[in-house]
């Protein structure tokens, strides 16, 4: 097989993955409120808006809505920055440690049966593959 098929094979692959329904509702959560509860919890201590927004490459106006939402259900705190009043910080509430845990046993459920599918070897060479796709720029 050609390199230029090889290539396209991957993106065929990768578009179906990313855009299976099932899979589509697991990345937008990344990058939405659970992604936000998630950098919350292992940060343990405010973070900036702007840093949720950059870490989590999402628009500001995007950010702005994922932390309203999230402060009208009581799993965040939105405060000034001590040092600096332009900036606002975020502090996860303890409601939404317990969200962050739930949510993230539900992605834990959702997976066992892709790594039951897969076996385990198969399942640590696609995270060892993974990885490596990571560190791809051109």
């Amino acid at each position: 097989m050609e390199l230029e098929d090889l290539g396209e094979q991957l993106y065929n692959l990768l578009a179906q993955v990313l855009n299976r329904p099932e899979n589509r509702a697991f990345f937008d959560s990344i990058r939405g409120e659970y992604g936000v509860l998630w950098y919350l919890l292992t940060k343990k201590e405010a973070v900036s808006a702007g840093e949720l927004k950059e870490k989590l490459h999402v628009v500001p106006g995007r950010m702005t809505d994922i932390l309203t939402a999230l402060e009208k259900k009581g799993l965040i705190i939105r405060q000034k920055n001590k040092t600096d009043k332009r900036v606002v910080d975020v502090v996860l509430t303890k409601e939404g440690e317990k969200e962050a845990a739930r949510r993230r046993k539900e992605i834990h459920e959702e997976y066992r049966g892709l790594f039951e599918i897969l076996g385990y070897d198969d399942a640590k060479e696609l995270i060892r593959l993974l990885k490596i796709l990571l560190t791809y720029k051109k």
